[in-house]
């Protein structure tokens, strides 16, 4: 039996370790272990000690060193030790300190629950008690003694993660900034990927949400209610808010400026951008609604929720589907936009998409396929078809959807 090779071991002096070896000769390793923790327990009760740590001369003495040794190392440590920089909600504060990783979890733990209910209790008590001021306010930079716009705007974006300032103020420079920001993109989305796939989409998960129509459903609004406090949240950006923030006349600035750059971003000569879906296909899908008598299925029919988005593993992307109910999906798909067969060749070039119709055809049915490898079964219904003959396409997607 070797002690000095156990971790527990690990600070004893050696002469001391021959002895426990004599002492204990038919003793386990887990025996002298046990006798000197209780002797640990005992010393730290006398001493009223919170925890032995290499700073302390018992921490020595115990494991066999001499007293002029204890204070001989005691003053090497001292001399070489450096305040760590962490706070005490890091492990490796009290990891440092002598405790366990267990321990450390343990502790933080304690101090967050110990905060939360101070904070409680300040809520209650104090109800005029004023919070501390956020770092995203410029109030908080101007407290510190900024005045500089473009330095209290940098301090501000410098917060997050998904800003280039976050990593240029962590000593990167601009164009490894942008790597680090996409780089972190990437893998917010793969793990919103992973998430949202184990997550079942029900009304019930929907209704917690206010950026679902459901979630005013559920408070007893009206459809049209709901549509309209949906899109007021949704309004995150508008002229009226830049008012009210900034002043009228740098809100109505700030509001501009943001529109045109906008617009300048998303649109230009090799670009044609739409809101996702064509009116036909709405007439389309409120008709349908229109031809259901049953309210829990037309509520799922919704413009905005009855959207599907499937990840597709081959091409690494997330599709979006027009209908789905019940593991089946109805794809609208418009004769110009799609390049209907009947109408268009395979070598033909689309006039907006600039590819030939042969590979819209492609990606159209590599979106299909991805679909039904999630074992979902799917209807694509022509704009032509829809136009010519109404009442059957109805009954063809409703005896689709088994409804």
């Amino acid at each position: 039996m070797k002690l000095n090779n156990d971790k527990f071991f690990k600070d004893f002096n050696n002469q001391y370790l021959t002895f426990l070896l004599i002492c204990y000769a038919q003793k386990s390793t887990s025996f002298i272990k046990k006798e000197i923790k209780m002797q640990f327990n005992k010393l730290q009760k006398i001493k009223n000690l919170k925890r032995l740590t290499t700073r302390n001369e018992e921490y020595w003495l115990i494991r066999g060193w001499s007293l002029e040794e204890t204070l001989l190392i005691i003053q090497d440590i001292k001399k070489n030790w450096k305040k760590p920089k962490y706070s005490n909600l890091n492990i490796e504060y009290w990891m440092n300190n002598g405790f366990s990783e267990k321990e450390s979890k343990q502790k933080i733990s304690e101090i967050q629950k110990s905060r939360s209910k101070k904070a409680q209790e300040t809520r209650v008590n104090n109800p005029n008690h004023i919070p501390l001021i956020s770092p995203f306010t410029e109030e908080y930079w101007i407290n510190k003694g900024l005045t500089n716009k473009d330095e209290i705007k940098f301090r501000i974006n410098s917060q997050r993660k998904l800003n280039i300032e976050y990593w240029i103020n962590k000593g990167f420079t601009e164009d490894e900034s942008i790597l680090k920001v996409s780089d972190f993109q990437k893998e917010n989305n793969i793990k919103n990927i992973e998430r949202w796939k184990n997550k079942k989409h029900t009304y019930e998960y929907k209704k917690q949400k206010n950026t679902n129509i459901e979630y005013y459903l559920n408070k007893g609004y009206s459809i049209l209610d709901s549509k309209e406090l949906l899109i007021e949240r949704q309004k995150t950006f508008t002229l009226e808010k830049c008012i009210i923030k900034y002043g009228l006349e740098e809100g109505t600035e700030i509001f501009n400026k943001r529109q045109k750059d906008w617009i300048k971003k998303m649109f230009n000569e090799n670009t044609c951008m739409a809101t996702g879906r064509s009116l036909i296909c709405d007439k389309f899908i409120e008709k349908l609604i229109n031809s259901i008598n049953n309210i829990l299925i037309t509520n799922s029919f919704l413009y905005g929720i009855n959207e599907k988005f499937i990840y597709d593993k081959l091409e690494k992307k997330a599709n979006r589907y027009d209908l789905c109910y019940d593991k089946k999906i109805i794809e609208f798909n418009g004769d110009f936009w799609h390049s209907n067969p009947k109408i268009f060749e395979a070598n033909e070039i689309h006039k907006v998409k600039k590819i030939k119709c042969s590979e819209i055809w492609s990606k159209d049915k590599r979106k299909i396929d991805s679909a039904k490898e999630h074992d979902y079964d799917i209807l694509v219904i022509w704009e032509s078809e829809y136009i010519n003959n109404e009442e059957e396409i109805i009954k063809k997607c409703k005896e689709f959807l088994n409804i």
